[in-house]
């Protein structure tokens, strides 16, 4: 299994535009993408408009509610830069967002997952457990304000023999954010070095 890492870019309510024009405005910037498909409006939210699935190690969806960017290690060190060029693009189809999230999935090898059966369970009162879904929220602290993260420790034996630690971040909702390149650079800073304190706790 691969480390991804998805971003989040939450719109501001009731934005609207056009998705064939955003489709190929990304295609031109970023021809790696692939071909788009831009689908019909669905009355289900969630549905994407657009969806970029090409390119296994970069794909995009939006609908009229969020962005969402998955990459793979290719792209991490340019998450940032990544980031603050989504939405200053967006800007020119005068979308504006309000609120971003982080999912960082990390895949550790099998002897972790021992590891966190003895740390985070008492093991003798879950005799004989084979896969473990476990996670809790805590508000992490930064410069511009505080996120949420929730911390969740996956194992499954039919789908693979690693550990997968997950780490979800995104800023408060209520919270509006200004999503420049300060902003998403502390974020990012602030997220990373959580996920590596705590990665580095096994």
């Amino acid at each position: 299994m691969k480390d991804t890492k998805e971003i989040i870019l939450y719109f501001k309510e009731s934005t609207l535009y056009q998705p064939l024009d955003v489709a190929k405005e990304m295609s031109n910037r970023y021809p790696e993408l692939g071909r788009p498909l831009v689908l019909p409006k669905s009355d289900n939210s969630k549905v994407p408009l657009i969806l970029f699935n090409e390119n296994g190690d970069f794909k995009m969806q939006a609908n009229y509610t969020l962005l969402s960017i998955v990459v793979n290690h290719n792209y991490f060190d340019h998450l940032a830069t990544l980031i603050f060029d989504m939405v200053d693009t967006l800007s020119e189809f005068n979308c504006e967002f309000e609120r971003i999230g982080y999912i960082s999935n990390i895949f550790l090898s099998p002897k972790y997952v021992a590891l966190a059966k003895e740390k985070f369970l008492n093991i003798d009162a879950l005799e004989n457990i084979d896969d473990i879904n476990i996670g809790w929220h805590k508000v992490v602290s930064m410069k511009y304000g505080d996120m949420n993260c929730w911390e969740r420790f996956i194992t499954d034996e039919t789908q693979m023999s690693d550990l997968l630690c997950q780490y979800d971040f995104n800023s408060i909702s209520g919270e509006k954010a200004k999503l420049d390149m300060k902003y998403i650079k502390e974020f990012l800073h602030v997220a990373n070095d959580y996920i590596e304190g705590r990665i580095n706790y096994l």
